[in-house]
């Protein structure tokens, strides 16, 4: 081989560490970049969360698109993963549907990718009917559900439910699932408070309007954090 084909080999092999040091560094970014909050969750707990998506037609796109982030957001404060936290989501309007169960997404790649992705589907509001389907269909063992995880469903909705919510949620509280509700615009403070678990200063958050959103993913992160660690040490109360 010449010398000039010998150079020109070696820089073709440089191209291509140079291409594949891109690649790897793009992916690093991917998995673990995220915008601080102010709180990081580094429990090593194991917490099983299912998220319940109101995804009615008043929710709208602009804001459906802020609940993506807001998701996005929250959860980049979590180690995911099947030995830590899982996620699972169900979008609900006038029927529930499961974007994704617990043991779906192993790595947080792959969580947020689903999240930035997850069609916005419109209906009705249905909210006991979706928290009545989260039981029986996402809190499950054969769909990732731990024995040895600490439960939690966490609510997001903007308006008043279409049907009866105090059993349904009565109902998750019985099966030792803690419960927050938070509530947009128009969702009624008092439905929240039946709906979530005590006490109210913890589980329910009540805000004006889709924007403000962002605002309490601090205070969130740091009352989820402390209810993935309290597995064991807190009794389950209804109102």
């Amino acid at each position: 081989m010449t010398d000039e084909k010998r150079q020109a080999v070696y820089l073709d092999m440089d191209h291509l560490l140079l291409v594949l040091l891109l690649l790897w560094s793009s992916g690093l970014q991917a998995e673990g970049n995220h915008t601080s909050t102010g709180a990081r969750c580094e429990t090593t707990a194991k917490a099983d969360i299912v998220l319940l998506v109101d995804g009615s037609w008043s929710i709208g796109l602009k804001n459906f698109a802020i609940i993506r982030s807001f998701v996005s957001r929250t959860l980049d404060e979590f180690f995911i993963g099947p030995d830590r936290v899982q996620i699972g989501l169900v979008q609900y309007s006038r029927n529930p549907h499961t974007e994704w169960h617990l043991n779906t997404h192993q790595t947080k790649y792959s969580l947020l990718k689903a999240i930035r992705t997850m069609p916005y589907r419109g209906g009705s509001t249905n909210t006991g009917k979706a928290l009545n389907y989260t039981l029986k269909n996402n809190f499950q063992p054969d769909v990732g559900m731990r024995a040895d995880s600490k439960k939690i469903a966490v609510l997001l909705t903007d308006g008043q439910s279409s049907d009866d919510v105090r059993l349904p949620s009565k109902k998750l509280k019985d099966a030792g699932i803690e419960i927050y509700a938070i509530g947009v615009k128009d969702a009624p403070e008092n439905e929240l408070t039946f709906i979530a678990s005590n006490p109210d200063e913890i589980h329910v958050y009540s805000i004006e309007d889709f924007s403000i959103l962002p605002d309490i993913i601090s205070s969130l992160t740091i009352n989820l954090c402390s209810s993935a660690n309290s597995l064991g040490e807190q009794r389950v109360h209804h109102k």
